[in-house]
């Protein structure tokens, strides 16, 4: 990409995925994606926003879609959650409802600046697949995953609503094809897009956790020794309420790593769940892990 893209954190890579932040930024740099954080920007309203009202639920991430047309028309936003929102408001305000234009109307006013519709919302697992990325990716790999059995987990949020997918719903495969080109090896697993209970994690916790050791045990079962996964909230559920010393990597981490990144070792420090006996896997050793 020769232009540059704007990059939408979110509130979770600022903090508790702050290792998925790390990663993200690193390994865009390294395929040489020109990009610069958008300034000013805030919370998309997940999930407080659409419990509180339908008018906020859009207003919040309106507002970040506006300030992203000063950097690019491109928006790179690495959370699943914020990911489908931010995608799910442009094509709500896309409908022209009476009550869209109303909603555009009244935060154009606020901010004094115009929504031109024309920043497309891209997930970092979309864009590193496209066919050029992905050629350059794999041309750079410098550490091979040989050994590394993984299970992509997208989540229920990635893919859906239809109007954020940028994958099959039921059968998604751009992390297969990633993790599979990075030479990892991808088991086949029926629980890929399964909720894993982030949502009532704090209100019915002991549902969350039933959910999430079912998940980590289907994973077991098909032969995974790690689960990789694209969303914040799902990563710090399954390696928080898991029992089975699974890890739990985003999936730009093992870019990075296998990129042969040298940040790498400071993202691994930020795991719940030990990372060096499963990297030990790899041919010739990771070291970072711990």
């Amino acid at each position: 990409m020769n232009e540059r893209v704007g990059y939408y954190p979110g509130c979770s890579l600022h903090t508790s995925a702050r290792e998925y932040d790390l990663s993200c930024r690193a390994v865009l740099k390294a395929v040489g994606v020109d990009y610069a954080e958008i300034p000013d920007w805030n919370c998309c309203g997940a999930s407080s926003a659409h419990c509180t009202g339908h008018a906020l639920s859009y207003a919040l991430p309106l507002r970040n879609l506006i300030i992203a047309q000063e950097v690019g028309e491109d928006l790179i936003v690495p959370c699943a959650a914020c990911y489908s929102i931010l995608r799910s408001t442009a094509g709500y305000l896309g409908k022209r409802t009476e009550d869209a234009r109303e909603l555009q109307t009244k935060v154009e006013d606020v901010l004094g600046k115009p929504y031109r519709a024309k920043v497309q919302v891209t997930h970092p697992l979309d864009l590193l697949t496209r066919p050029e990325l992905l050629a350059t990716l794999k041309e750079r790999v410098n550490t091979p995953l040989k050994g590394l059995k993984l299970a992509p987990y997208y989540g229920c949020f990635l893919v859906r609503p239809e109007v954020a997918a940028f994958d099959d719903q039921e059968q998604p495969q751009k992390m297969d094809v990633l993790l599979r080109g990075l030479g990892a090896e991808v088991v086949r697993w029926s629980y890929k897009t399964e909720c894993c209970g982030g949502g009532v994690g704090i209100t019915q916790g002991a549902v969350a956790a039933s959910l999430v050791e079912r998940l980590v045990k289907e994973a077991k079962k098909a032969g995974a020794n790690a689960v990789v996964t694209a969303c914040p909230l799902c990563q710090a559920n399954l390696e928080g309420r898991q029992t089975q010393g699974v890890p739990v990597f985003y999936f730009t981490e093992l870019v990075g790593l296998a990129l042969g990144l040298t940040e790498s070792k400071y993202w691994l420090k930020s795991h719940l769940i030990g990372t060096g006996e499963v990297l030990a896997l790899v041919q010739g050793g990771i070291s970072g892990g711990r």
